[in-house]
């Protein structure tokens, strides 16, 4: 970007600024003595660049505008790329601004409005923004010193800001995971924590729902051997009710029975006889008398004795009859007492089940309010000696029913106050049941989110390592281009020293941090600054600075560039600053338009144009609006 005129009204020190036909290439000199507007004009173009200065900061641009006046505006004209454009910039006391970009030829046809817009426009076209533009185009009025190693200028020239960009989001999402697997950490302890407080019981909810299992078949055993000892015990009283009469009608039967059976051997005896053996002694004469017996029956004596037997044989079966219904009675008493007998040994297999649990009938369950009157007398543990002798008598059937009735009716109560004490055995366990499967279902939940977590914090360590790994990566290649740009950067440098210097320094050393060392031919040895003259420290800074302008430009565009260096000449005496002026159109073919501010210029040394600045006028004309 070359400046072909600059226009300003009311801006700084001038009221009117008018410099036309500036010249393309060489030195414009603009000299003055202090307070006479030298720097005003550097900072006038700056911000025509940047609606920006040096000095004044974004909210203090209503300091430009000229004391007394409302509202301030710039004009400049500047070819880049082989187009001349032109922009203008206007700024009130109130700080608010407008700009506008159009091409000289074409003042009809605007290429931006707008603040934002003709930034971005100028950002483009100057190849730089406003900090690159002040570390290496802009040398403003101080002491000349190296450029800062870590200014986004020299980061941008040595083309590491992408690496540090890429570099420095890496590191943003470092410190993110770093906290996330602390977080991972933070809540896997808790997690752990929250497990450890879970009861024990969870790890065997299998053994407790086999107890539960077990406790409710013993108390359902329990609760059917009541029932059962129960209606064996109402069955066995009811059987032995006819007990006593059952021996007396057996004895009548058995009687009966036998003497039917004699009976009825005799009537076949006499009949067989009668029959078969008529003439046989006393046959006959025993005929005689039965046939006077019988003779009003009408019939023979052989029928007769026919029927008889008939009529005996009948009544020996029913006789029989009678006796067999007896004989299943007695069978079916027999199995009542059996059964009893088998229900009061079960007892026996229950009694651990009972035994467990005797200290709590006798504590919980019997207590004076609970217990019934009328089986208060049964609280005790029944024996179970006395049980067994009951049993084997029950099976004789020789128990009597007050017996039975009295035993039964205590091992009733008993079993029924073990029922209920198995009964909240059994709740107690299903409430600890209830926890244990609650708990374990937590703890698999909690084991579930372990093991998320564990995931996570494995990925989270893993992308940590990644982003370290891509750090170091990133910082060894930035690291590398920054050397690469320190060797270019003391080429360039070391072919305009030995001009700057007489030849008296040829070499530089420019380390990472863009500390230079120079190398001196008396010495023989590589020198810092402060072991040279100040004069000679100023020419190799500013040797430096001219380095990196060109280095920026090349980086660019490569097209033409100027550069404003406020007093760079401050403490330079009048040979260094000859030699300067001498050297500095010549130094690039890219920066041919060097804005060189100082309060006067040697006689002998050509200026391609000398702005004079004067601390009695407002106004500066320069160019056609001059002559005019």
């Amino acid at each position: 970007m070359i400046i072909r005129s600059l226009r300003a009204e009311n801006l700084l020190k001038y009221r009117t600024l008018r410099l036309d036909e500036l010249p393309e290439q060489g030195v414009i000199g603009v000299s003055g003595d202090n307070e006479t507007g030298k720097s005003a004009i550097g900072e006038i173009i700056c911000f025509a660049l940047f609606g920006r200065t040096y000095s004044l900061t974004a909210d203090d641009l209503r300091k430009l505008v000229r004391w007394g006046a409302i509202q301030g505006r710039v004009t400049m004209r500047f070819s880049v790329r082989d187009r001349e454009l032109e922009i203008s910039r206007h700024v009130d006391r109130g700080g608010e601004q407008s700009a506008r970009l159009v091409l000289s030829d074409q003042p009809q046809e605007t290429l931006a409005r707008g603040l934002e817009s003709v930034n971005e426009q100028m950002e483009h076209l100057l190849g730089c923004n406003f900090g690159e533009y002040i570390e290496t185009f802009y040398l403003a009025q101080r002491e000349i010193t190296t450029p800062h190693p870590h200014s986004p200028a020299v980061r941008a020239m040595a083309g590491v800001v992408p690496l540090e960009h890429c570099a420095e989001e890496l590191r943003s999402e470092l410190v993110r995971d770093e906290a996330a697997a602390s977080l991972y950490e933070v809540r896997t302890s808790e997690v752990a924590g929250e497990l450890a407080l879970l009861t024990p019981e969870r790890l065997r909810v299998g053994e407790v729902e086999q107890e539960l299992a077990d406790q409710t078949q013993r108390e359902s055993d329990l609760a059917n051997h009541v029932d059962n000892l129960g209606a064996a015990a109402d069955a066995y009283c009811t059987a032995s009710c006819g007990l006593r009469s059952h021996g007396f009608r057996r004895g009548l039967a058995s009687l009966l029975h036998l003497l039917l059976l004699v009976l009825l051997v005799a009537l076949a005896g006499v009949w067989a006889l009668l029959r078969y053996e008529p003439e046989l002694w006393p046959w006959p004469t025993v005929r005689e008398r039965l046939e006077g017996f019988f003779v009003a029956s009408g019939l023979p004596i052989e029928a007769t004795l026919v029927y008889a037997a008939i009529a005996v044989g009948g009544m020996l079966l029913l006789v029989w009859l009678w006796i067999l219904a007896l004989n299943v009675g007695m069978k079916r008493r027999r199995t009542r007492g059996r059964r009893l007998a088998e229900e009061l040994r079960m007892v026996d297999d229950l009694e651990p089940v009972v035994g467990q649990i005797e200290p709590e009938i006798h504590e919980d369950v019997l207590s004076p309010d609970e217990v019934p009157v009328e089986v208060a007398a049964l609280v005790d543990k029944p024996d179970s000696e006395r049980r067994i002798r009951l049993a084997d008598r029950a099976r004789a059937l020789e128990a009597t029913r007050e017996d039975v009735r009295a035993a039964t009716r205590h091992e009733i109560a008993w079993m029924e106050r073990s029922r209920d004490v198995l009964d909240g055995q059994r709740k107690a366990m299903e409430k600890t049941l209830d926890s244990a499967r609650r708990d374990r279902d937590k703890a698999q939940q909690y084991q579930v989110k372990s093991a998320e977590l564990a995931e996570q914090l494995g990925q989270c360590q893993a992308r940590i390592e990644t982003h370290r790994l891509a750090c170091e990566l990133l910082e060894g290649a930035a690291q590398h281009m920054a050397d690469r740009f320190s060797d270019h950067l003391r080429n360039l440098v070391s072919r305009n020293l030995p001009k700057f210097t007489d030849g008296r320094y040829e070499y530089l050393q420019v380390g990472d941090d863009l500390q230079v060392r120079v190398y001196s031919n008396e010495k023989r040895s590589f020198l810092d600054l402060e072991e040279i003259s100040s004069g000679t420290q100023r020419q190799i800074t500013l040797a430096l600075r001219l380095a990196l302008a060109q280095e920026q430009m090349d980086q660019i565009t490569g097209d033409r560039q100027f550069a404003f260096l406020d007093e760079p000449f401050a403490f330079f005496d009048d040979t260094r600053m000859r030699g300067a002026l001498r050297l500095l159109p010549g130094l690039s073919d890219v920066i041919t338009q060097h804005w060189v501010v100082a309060q006067r210029f040697p006689r002998d040394e050509f200026l391609a144009l000398e702005i004079p600045c004067s601390g009695d006028s407002d106004r500066l004309e320069i160019g056609r609006a001059s002559e005019a």
